[in-house]
């Protein structure tokens, strides 16, 4: 396991039961996006399968990433200037 999914298992096992059950899945999103503020790539942390919520996280983490693409992706360089 690299120290990058120990360092998050940790810290979920230490905080999640602080957390009310309704509110542990945003709390897990919200650790993954500090981790990708930080350069660290949750897509590389090796999590799922072992948290529910960490999973329903990752799951929302990467829906969000390609709702963003999807975006990105209906606008061209050339309509720019238009803008």
């Amino acid at each position: 396991m690299k120290s990058e999914s120990k360092l998050v298992l940790d810290l979920w096992d230490h905080i999640g039961d602080l957390i009310s059950p309704q509110k542990r899945t945003d709390a897990a999103l919200h650790i993954l996006r500090v981790l990708e503020d930080y350069g660290i790539e949750p897509s590389k942390i090796d999590l799922e399968g072992e948290d529910d919520y960490l999973d329903e996280a990752l799951e929302m983490f990467f829906e969000s990433d390609d709702e963003d693409e999807d975006v990105s992706s209906y606008y061209d360089d050339d309509d720019s200037d238009n803008y």
